[in-house]
Order: structure tokens, then C-alpha cells, then sequence
């Protein structure tokens, strides 16, 4: 009984004499490195790309003319898997900065559409909207303790163009 009296009170002893120094420590890194915890994106790989919007056709087996024309929204949103909304509108914002053009995580139009195709004999095909985008690859960093730079994630991403450029093209 004495042997473990002594064992806990000499192990409460040390343990408060380290308590104040780890706690000093790690405020002392955390005052030389300021950027602690600052989270920040980079974007590279940013290639022209094409989204499908909301607007297609019916299907029809040629030969045959398939003609699209309504007043009507288009609509398309960016994809980039395992992030919140809020967050994305953040990365879309510093990409647009970044790659020089704007970009965003959804886009959508009304308008009049009008386009025409005709669809090879034998073949069965419908009319697809698609909206102008740029994929990238996105990596988030980290600024963690003592002041290192550690990646979070990378991931693929691909966004529309906030502008008016769209292409009409027959689909399987």
C-alpha cells in the first residue's frame, strides 16, 4: 500500500512539473509560426473542357433531322468530389484568380435555344448541350507545427466558364 501511495504521488508530482512545460512548448511553436492552421489551394493541369447541361433532345434513330427549340434554362454544376458546398465556392473563387478566367461551381442561362442536327442512317442519337469548363487539379496544403506544409488533398475538379460559350453535339 505504501509502495503505491508513493508511485502515485511522485507520478502527480511529475506530471505537473511537465504539464506547464509541453503546454509552454507548444505555444512557443505556435508563436514562431504565426501561419499555423492557414489553409491554402494551388491549381495546375487547367485544360478546356466541356460540361453536359441540363438541355438534350429526345433520342431519334436516323436518318433523320432532330431539332431542338425551347425557351428555357440551362443549368450545369462543377464536380469535385468530397467537399462542401462552402468550400467549393472558395476553390472556385481562388481558381478563377489563379487560371485567369471565371470560373464557378454552377452556371445557368435562359434563353431561346435553336439548334438543328442530322442523325446518320441506322444510328440512334439525341442532341446534348454542353457548356464550356476548365478541369484542373486542385491540392489544398495545411500549414501545421512546428511550420511545415502538409497536403490535405488533391483532387480533380472541373467548372464551368461564367460566359456564354456552349456546344451542341448528337450522343449515344
Amino acid at each position: 500500500m505504501r509502495v503505491r501511495s508513493l508511485v502515485t504521488a511522485t507520478g502527480l508530482a511529475v506530471s505537473g512539473l511537465l504539464a506547464p512545460a509541453v503546454v509552454g512548448a507548444g505555444f512557443q511553436a505556435s508563436a514562431a509560426c504565426p501561419e499555423v492552421g492557414q489553409v491554402s489551394y494551388s491549381f495546375s493541369g487547367v485544360s478546356k473542357a466541356w460540361l453536359p447541361t441540363s438541355l438534350r433532345s429526345d433520342y431519334l434513330t436516323g436518318p433523320g433531322s432532330i431539332t431542338f427549340s425551347r425557351n428555357t434554362t440551362s443549368s450545369v454544376n462543377a464536380s469535385i468530389t468530397g467537399t462542401t458546398s462552402a468550400e467549393a465556392g472558395v476553390i472556385f473563387a481562388k481558381a478563377s484568380v489563379s487560371i485567369g478566367i471565371t470560373v464557378g461551381a454552377s452556371y445557368s442561362r435562359s434563353d431561346t435555344w435553336s439548334y438543328t442536327a442530322n442523325v446518320p442512317s441506322g444510328q440512334t442519337k439525341r442532341l446534348q448541350q454542353f457548356k464550356e469548363a476548365r478541369k484542373m487539379t486542385v491540392k489544398k496544403t495545411q500549414i501545421v507545427a512546428p511550420c511545415n506544409v502538409k497536403t490535405v488533398w488533391t483532387k480533380t475538379a472541373t467548372a464551368p466558364v461564367k460566359s456564354n460559350t456552349y456546344k451542341w453535339t448528337l450522343v449515344s
